[in-house]
């Protein structure tokens, strides 16, 4: 049987990140060399334009297709700008500007932080918390201009950085902006909610962490023994396990959902309900799923030398990242009231 296209991105990057970013190898690692052959294979092989559409140079992946590879990136807790990098080129893809090499950082104002840009193409603004924006080749930033919103490419040495670092130990810097574009276009229609789109990538991101974290949570079970048995024979282990696959499923079934409303090409309250809903659960797995993988590990997880870390770490950063889930949840009470309640069950039913 012959692979759809986007079964062979998904098992392309597969391949690339066993190879070049096993997470037990990276957890060994005493340095970073291991970043930088990778990024070359992912670059190599079109990953970094995977959002792109076809007529901007991408390889035409649908939405959801695209984002099965962040899937695949959380399952091996991935600490490059790849999903960064990915969003970054759809939003000069979408606005008719050419897709770039190397790192591109995404400056997103929504919820936090703004960019303006005015009719002679100076961009000014600061965004807080900008992950990897040290690491930027380029800076893809959504502006609000003189006529609507305008997609500005934006070179690092125009901006200033307050460097910090996120709960995964990775750089999350303030990004403050002053200075002419390097090139900039209306944005195109599908960057209308970008807030979306980003907010998508993270819980395709948590899900696929969620999914490594119940895989070696097995497995560690299965080979772990104490008073002669394996704990996988112990009742309170088999059961915290059952919860650790209900939050892995909740979490892999609402970041799909998400990812296949937008690719239909949904909007407004139907898109804001899946988005919404998708990084609120898979916000609360995270949470959950992380507490108990680690109570099933015990304390060998907490080592540097041990991979859960990584993925827990990371399932918990990107909670925060492109809305946390407080944020979501008044978005879409607020939604939710303005229509109505009697617009509610309608709309929960056609879902």
């Amino acid at each position: 049987m012959s692979l759809d296209t986007d079964d062979i991105y998904v098992v392309t990057a597969e391949r690339i990140l066993t190879d070049l970013a096993d997470i037990q190898t990276v957890a060994h690692a005493t340095g970073d060399g291991w970043k930088a052959p990778l990024w070359k294979a992912l670059e190599e092989n079109g990953l970094t334009l995977a959002l792109v559409p076809e007529s901007a140079g991408g390889p035409g992946l649908a939405l959801d297709e695209a984002m099965a590879l962040l899937r695949a990136a959380g399952r091996h807790a991935l600490s490059v700008p790849l999903a960064e990098t990915m969003l970054a080129n759809r939003m000069l893809g979408m606005a008719g500007l050419q897709p770039v090499d190397g790192v591109a950082v995404p400056l997103v104002a929504a919820p936090r932080g703004e960019m303006a840009i005015d009719a002679d193409g100076h961009v000014s603004g600061r965004i807080p918390r900008v992950p990897f924006g040290r690491e930027a080749s380029a800076l893809v930033a959504l502006c609000d201009g003189p006529s609507g919103p305008v997609v500005a490419l934006i070179d690092p040495g125009i901006c200033t950085l307050a460097e910090h670092l996120s709960l995964a130990f990775e750089p999350s810097d303030d990004v403050t902006v002053d200075g002419t574009a390097l090139a900039h276009a209306p944005a195109g229609e599908g960057l209308s909610d970008l807030l979306n789109l980003g907010a998508t990538l993270r819980a395709q991101q948590i899900a696929g962490a969620l999914e490594r974290m119940l895989d070696i949570s097995v497995t560690y079970a299965m080979e772990r023994e104490a008073f002669t048995r394996k704990i996988a024979k112990f009742q309170a282990v088999q059961h915290l396990l059952a919860q650790l696959g209900e939050e892995t499923a909740a979490a892999v079934a609402a970041a799909c959902s998400a990812a296949d409303t937008l690719a239909r090409g949904d909007s407004g309250m139907e898109a804001l309900l899946e988005v919404a809903a998708a990084k609120i659960r898979c916000g609360e797995a995270a949470q959950k799923a992380s507490a108990i993988a680690h109570e099933v590990h015990g304390a060998i997880g907490y080592t540097a030398e041990h991979p859960l870390h990584r993925l827990t770490l990371r399932a918990q950063a990107w909670r925060d990242e492109f809305g946390s889930e407080a944020h979501w949840a008044v978005e879409l009470g607020r939604a939710i009231a303005a229509d109505g309640a009697d617009a509610l069950w309608p709309l929960m039913a056609s879902r």
